[in-house]
């Protein structure tokens, strides 16, 4: 019996998520808060609000509030609250984060060769193909 799509996603997903955080413990990193500081890093001078971070990740407001929080606390980030809209809570990277990017990002790169290890280029992109296909599936 072949096992669900679905359930080797969640294993697949754990696994990964316990080997990133292996790798970017040196950093004191997880792998949830690399995902909001990459995230935040693509947007370049593009102001990022948690609600941004929110739909990006697709996550619940009190999941990012967490990670910012703890992201803040290490110094990675540093949060304002928007001008007219109080509501409005924009996070901005620190030069700690600068300073770490180049490690963070060789620690992404060590594992996507992880993921994605004895396949040939034509069956990673492939693979990414899929995943993609089977993320607009689902998305809500």
């Amino acid at each position: 019996m072949q096992p669900d799509i679905g359930f080797l996603l969640k294993v697949i997903q754990e696994h990964l998520d316990r080997h990133a955080n292996q790798l970017f413990k040196p950093v004191d990193l997880t792998s949830s808060q690399f995902r909001v500081l990459k995230f935040v890093r693509s947007r370049g001078q593009e102001p990022t609000t948690q609600k941004d971070i929110e739909d990006h990740l697709q996550v619940t407001h009190p999941t990012v509030t967490g990670i910012v929080k703890r992201l803040e606390q290490k110094g990675f980030v540093r949060c304002e609250f928007g001008g007219r809209d109080r509501r409005m809570k924009y996070v901005y990277l620190t030069e700690k984060e600068a300073q770490l990017f180049e490690e963070m990002e060789r620690s992404r790169i060590q594992m996507e060769h992880f993921i994605a290890g004895g396949m040939e280029e034509e069956e990673i992109a492939q693979l990414r193909a899929l995943l993609i296909k089977v993320l607009e599936n689902v998305r809500v």
